[in-house]
């Protein structure tokens, strides 16, 4: 018997020895989270007219360093503009723009989605997402605070035009918003010169901001 389990030992030290090895091995081969993943799966309004196989060939043709301009839907073009681990970007159609970027947080990573829709005879307006690493869509008001009217401008002290009167001016704002590939921040252009009135336009540029910028410290606000 002694030469049986003296072999049984050596088995046993055998995997013990192997399975460690294996599970090392395991965790260095484990792919980190990139955006472009979730644009292949993504389910949003914004990607409908995108099929994943449509995807899949962009990503392949920028990955070739080749920009490739599919046909969506629509029967328009789509193509990718900017891709990093990241940040992407595509435009989905000559008036309508993605972008994908992902944000630490305390556990883990959110993505956020700036859908922005606007051409020359629209005034460009954006709409802002949060996902999970998964595209399981997550509550945006846990991330993102749209900024005040009051913080596109700067009405020095002693001014005619007060911020109540361009409230009044103004009382649907339109906001394209910028994600970035390089830092978290967040930026913000008042776009309301499309639609307002000329002689209030000529009134309100005087004191417009030509951007904002929002940090990102778990939450845009």
């Amino acid at each position: 018997m002694m030469p049986v389990l003296r072999i049984m030992a050596v088995m046993a030290f055998a995997v013990f020895a192997v399975f460690p090895c294996l599970a090392a091995e395991g965790d260095d081969s484990k792919k980190e989270f990139e955006v472009r993943d979730l644009f292949v799966e993504l389910q949003s309004p914004a990607l409908e007219i995108l099929k994943k196989t449509t995807r899949l060939d962009m990503l392949d043709y920028w990955d070739a360093d080749s920009v490739y301009k599919a046909t969506n839907a629509m029967e328009g073009l789509s193509w990718l503009e900017s891709v990093t681990p990241g940040y992407l970007k595509v435009r989905v159609t000559p008036v309508s723009t993605l972008e994908l970027k992902v944000l630490p947080v305390k556990k883990g990573k959110v993505v956020m989605s700036v859908y922005t829709v606007g051409g020359e005879s629209q005034a460009e307006d954006s709409q802002i997402d949060f996902y999970d690493e998964n595209g399981s869509h997550l509550d945006t008001g846990k991330y993102f605070s749209a900024p005040d009217l009051s913080r596109f401008f700067d009405i020095p002290k002693g001014s005619l035009t007060s911020m109540k009167e361009i409230r009044e001016m103004i009382p649907f704002p339109t906001v394209a918003y910028g994600a970035s590939a390089d830092s978290d921040s967040l930026s913000a252009r008042l776009t309301v010169g499309e639609y307002m009135d000329v002689d209030n336009y000529n009134i309100i540029k005087l004191f417009l901001k030509p951007e904002i910028s929002l940090e990102w410290k778990g939450k845009y606000k």
